[in-house]
C-alpha cells in the first residue's frame, strides 16, 4: 500500500540551509533515479516519521508530491537511506529512490522470527544466537515484504537456520548467501558445575600465599644459628 507524502523544494544546499530546514521542523532530502536529475527537497517531520511507522518501516512505498512553487509533480519513491541522530531521536536526512512498478529494486528486509513459544529447542532449555538480522532481496517495488520470517518451531539445540531455510514469499529473489546462518540454537550453560572449580582455585591460591608467607622467617633463622656457632 502507497503513503502520500509531501515535499517542499529546498534551493538551497549546505549544513546551514540543513540546519535552517531541520529548524522549521523539515528534514533536508534528496530524490534521485530513473536517469532524472536529483533535486533537493525538505519534507515535514512529523509526516516522514508516521510514514516509517507504517508496517512497512523503512520500505513503505511512498507517492511522493513535489511541491514547487505552483507546480506538483508526483514521483513513486522508496527510502534508500535514512540518517539520524547518533544519541538523540532526530531525522537528519532522507535520501529517496525514485523507482518503477515495471522494474525491480533490490532492498534490505528485516527477519522477524516465528514460533518461539513452541519452539523444540527453546522448551528444552536452549538459547537463541540471532546472526543476521536482515536480508538483502530484489523484487518489483509494490511486492517489497514487511519482514521474511524464521520459523523456528523445529530447531532443536545445536542446530541452526540458515537463509536458504527462510520462507521467502512469491515474487521476491534473496541476493544472500543462502548458506550464511540465520540464527542458532545454544545449549544451557552448565552454571552449577563452574562453582565448584572456582573453590578449588581459590584454596590452591591461598595455599600459595601461605607458603610465602612462612619462607621468610625459616631463611632469617638461619644466620643467627651460625653467629651462636
Amino acid at each position: 500500500m502507497e503513503r502520500k507524502l509531501e515535499a517542499t523544494m529546498r534551493p538551497h544546499t549546505g549544513k546551514g540551509a540543513a540546519r535552517k530546514a531541520r529548524a522549521r521542523g523539515g528534514v533536508p532530502a534528496v530524490v534521485y533515479g530513473l536517469g532524472a536529475e536529483p533535486q533537493t527537497l525538505s519534507v515535514r517531520r512529523d509526516d516522514l516519521q508516521d510514514a516509517i511507522r507504517s508496517e512497512a518501516g523503512l520500505n513503505v512505498l511512498l507517492d511522493l508530491v513535489v511541491i514547487d512553487g505552483k507546480e506538483k509533480n508526483s514521483h513513486l519513491v522508496m527510502i534508500k537511506e535514512l540518517q539520524r541522530h547518533p544519541f538523540k531521536d532526530r531525522l537528519l536526512h532522507v535520501d529517496f529512490l525514485r523507482v518503477a512498478r515495471d522494474e525491480k529494486v533490490s532492498m534490505k528486509v528485516p527477519i522477524a522470527i516465528r514460533g518461539e513459544e513452541e519452539s523444540l529447542g527453546l522448551k528444552a532449555g536452549g538459547t537463541m544466537q540471532h546472526n543476521l538480522w536482515e536480508l538483502e532481496v530484489e523484487c518489483l517495488p509494490t511486492e517489497v515484504p514487511d519482514h521474511i520470517y524464521a520459523d523456528i518451531r523445529e530447531i532443536q539445540i545445536g542446530e541452526h537456520l540458515s537463509v536458504g531455510e527462510l520462507e521467502i514469499p512469491q515474487g521476491v529473489t534473496v541476493l544472500s548467501d543462502a548458506e550464511d546462518v540465520v540464527l542458532t540454537v545454544l545449549a544451557p550453560r552448565l552454571v552449577e558445575e563452574e562453582a565448584p572449580v572456582a573453590e578449588e582455585e581459590a584454596a590452591a591460591e591461598e595455599e600459595v600465599a601461605v607458603s610465602a608467607e612462612e619462607a621468610p622467617a625459616e631463611e632469617a633463622a638461619a644466620p643467627e644459628g651460625g653467629k651462636e656457632e
